[in-house]
């Protein structure tokens, strides 16, 4: 007899089947082998973020709501997230289960992990804030004596160290990781401000017996632990400071002890300090390079550099500049004189540029009636005109402003050497400089910008 089939049934009993074996599939998956990633961002400023690290760049949308999970077929390592606006480190480990959640109104301040590896990113997050809050305003920085600096920067240490040791983190492998980052990143800084000093007679005992005893574990020799960028930026200050200083055992350790390639960090190192923030040791810097390198090519540039930046020493003849304002009309430096003239260069992509901004309306409308121009130049390019036509408009930007007529490439920025911005240019009223490389308008220190009074000192002292 032949039975009536069911579909129905065999359909039900088939769609079973299918989402056990799913579901099981599902269960039973190795997530052990990937990093499991979720979140919610407030304020989002796109549609999508960004995990990117090395080779690796892995975009993932946000739903309605700010919302996002995705799972990352990566390695272990140092990854950023990046929401196409701002970013924050991350560490990132196969079998991590991290949720996110972050406020663009104020990034750094409000993003948190929480789950599996919630401990190292936790830490990079906090990290983060503590050397915002506790970083030196350049010219704060320039003034300050080794001795204070050295007690400032040793406090900073070991209150990192502290930091670190605070965090909930299990991994050992990454507490000995980021303690070697901070040590490496402090003996930076340290060499970098007191180095001339610390190879000198002059050098104070106490700066000089403590480097002596954090430098003395390190192993030149040890290529393997020059891998990382702190760990070469700090060889290279080093370096660069030993050989300045025609320190016998830095000459050494650079004729027979590194290599080729580590010769070449060293020489480009040595390189940037032909520079307006290196003026105290201009000289000392050029010399050494005159001694280092034999190709005439690179040696022609680095001359001429040099000898443009000594041109513009105070009391010598500015360079002059010819550009036009918003509405089109040709401004010239010469059309200012018998004034001071207060130069910013800066552009409309340029955030520390902006930071400074509130601070340049008050010495503005604070010097208003005084013989003083405030000339804001912008090195945006060209094509990029209505934007900084807009963005006069929306701050209510003050003073004189324009735009340079080739960006990076224009005679003046050329001429004063500005290789980076925000830079401030002060003249005197007869055409000549005051500074090459003035004070800014505003200094930052430990988290906070206040109104330069050393800009205003020598205003006066001009006027």
């Amino acid at each position: 007899m032949i039975q009536k089939i069911n579909f129905k049934n065999i359909l039900t009993i088939l769609t079973t089947l299918t989402l056990t074996y799913s579901l099981n599939t599902i269960y039973s998956q190795d997530y052990s082998k990937y990093v499991r990633i979720s979140g919610k961002i407030t304020n989002p400023n796109g549609e999508k973020i960004l995990i990117r690290g090395g080779n690796y760049k892995k975009e993932i949308m946000l739903n309605s709501k700010g919302e996002f999970s995705d799972t990352l077929n990566i390695k272990t390592g140092d990854y950023s997230f990046y929401d196409f606006k701002e970013s924050t480190s991350m560490y990132l480990e196969p079998g991590y289960n991290l949720n996110i959640t972050v406020n663009t109104k104020e990034f750094d301040e409000t993003i948190k992990y929480s789950g599996n590896g919630e401990g190292p990113n936790n830490f990079l997050a906090n990290y983060y804030i503590f050397n915002e809050q506790n970083s030196i305003d350049y010219s704060s920085y320039q003034k300050m004596s080794d001795k204070k600096f050295f007690e400032q920067e040793k406090e900073i240490f070991e209150n990192s160290i502290s930091l670190l040791n605070r965090s909930l983190i299990s991994n050992r492998g990454f507490i000995e990781k980021q303690k070697e980052i901070i040590l490496f990143d402090h003996l930076r800084k340290m060499i970098n401000k007191v180095g001339d000093n610390y190879f000198s007679v002059n050098s104070n005992i106490d700066i000089k017996q403590y480097l002596d005893k954090k430098l003395e574990f390190i192993n030149f020799n040890d290529s393997i632990l020059f891998e990382s960028q702190l760990s070469r930026n700090f060889l290279n200050s080093f370096l660069s400071a030993g050989l300045v200083a025609n320190n016998p055992s830095c000459i050494n350790i650079y004729n027979e002890v590194i290599t080729e390639k580590q010769k070449k960090g060293i020489i480009r190192s040595l390189k940037r300090g032909i520079s307006f923030y290196n003026l105290d040791h201009l000289d000392d810097y050029y010399s050494c390079l005159i001694k280092l390198i034999d190709d005439e090519k690179t040696l022609l540039t680095i001359k001429t550099k040099y000898k443009r930046i000594k041109s513009l020493e105070k009391g010598n003849i500015s360079p002059l500049f010819n550009y036009a304002d918003t509405s089109g009309n040709s401004i010239s430096l010469e059309s200012f004189r018998d004034k001071l003239v207060y130069i910013d260069v800066w552009a409309t992509w340029c955030g520390p540029c902006k930071e400074q901004i509130p601070y340049l309306k008050k010495l503005e409308e604070k010097y208003r009636t005084k013989d003083i121009v405030f000339v804001s130049m912008s090195i945006d390019d060209p094509k990029d005109a209505i934007k900084w036509k807009k963005m006069i408009i929306d701050k209510e930007l003050k003073g004189i402003q324009i735009m340079a007529d080739k960006a990076w490439k224009s005679s003046f920025v050329l001429d004063y050497v500005i290789e980076g911005i925000p830079r401030f240019i002060l003249i005197d009223k007869n055409g000549n400089i005051i500074s090459s490389n003035a004070p800014r308008p505003a200094t930052f220190n430990k988290g906070n910008y206040l109104l330069n009074e050393e800009i205003q000192t020598i205003f006066d002292e001009n006027l």
